[in-house]
């Protein structure tokens, strides 16, 4: 299946071929390879997490990492777009306040997580929520359900572990932070993903994926059959009549 945006420049890692209309497979760049190698960027002003991330995601994606938002969306004007961006919300004057201010707020954070602890907050008996995704989980054969399911929550950025965060993208849930955005975002955000699930799940994407599977699995059977055919005839018609 593909899906059109146009007009949408062929993204970085296509090929160096650039369309006036791309048409995007939902699953890469299939003209290139069956097996897609997407390009994703990562703006942070923090060299340590632009270094780790690209340590830590070279060789599941074409990496390329910016130090200013000015970097990028000059790469944007100049049509140029990757396949997913991640963006820092937090930019400083400089690297080294940065890398301060990371600090002043890890250490917050870990006395927050300590006062918690002493008052009995961060005791896994009330994260009832993540068990309950957990169960959808298992309900569909531990997969993701075919509907969005999000982690909608206040606390969540200063209560859970990173094994809780890591529980939670397991499960196949986002995060929607609660009370953060207005209800018209929220509205937004949960459309579109809803709309993205059914497009996803519809009868006409199954059978276009299943179709597509089943033509590329048959085709050596199907080419060597017509082959087979072509010369028993070519052997009927000259070598037995000939």
């Amino acid at each position: 299946m593909t899906l059109c945006y146009p007009p949408y420049p062929a993204p970085i890692g296509c090929g160096n071929v650039r369309l006036q209309i791309c048409c995007m497979p939902v699953e890469g760049c299939w003209e290139h390879s069956m097996t897609p190698r997407y390009t994703v960027w990562f703006v942070d002003d923090l060299p340590k997490n632009l270094r780790d991330f690209e340590v830590n995601h070279a060789s599941d994606f074409t990496i390329e990492t910016f130090a200013k938002p000015s970097e990028v969306l000059s790469r944007i004007r100049r049509k140029e777009y990757p396949h997913a961006l991640l963006i820092d919300v937090f930019f400083y004057e400089t690297a080294q306040r940065a890398q301060e201010v990371e600090n002043e707020v890890a250490e917050l954070a870990q006395k927050l997580k300590e006062a918690a602890a002493k008052l009995g907050l961060m005791d896994h008996k009330y994260a009832a929520g993540i068990t309950l995704m957990e169960n959808i989980y298992n309900h569909f054969n531990q997969t993701p359900p075919p509907f969005p399911m999000y982690a909608y929550t206040s606390k969540g950025p200063f209560l859970l572990e990173q094994k809780d965060w890591q529980r939670i993208s397991e499960y196949g849930a986002e995060v929607l932070l609660k009370g953060k955005v207005t209800p018209q975002s929220e509205v937004t955000e949960i459309v579109g993903d809803i709309e993205t699930a059914i497009l996803k799940n519809s009868w006409s994407a199954w059978l276009s994926r299943g179709f597509f599977k089943s033509l590329f699995s048959l085709w050596p059977g199907f080419f060597w059959l017509v082959v087979g055919s072509a010369g028993t005839w070519l052997f009927q018609k000259f070598w037995m009549h000939g």
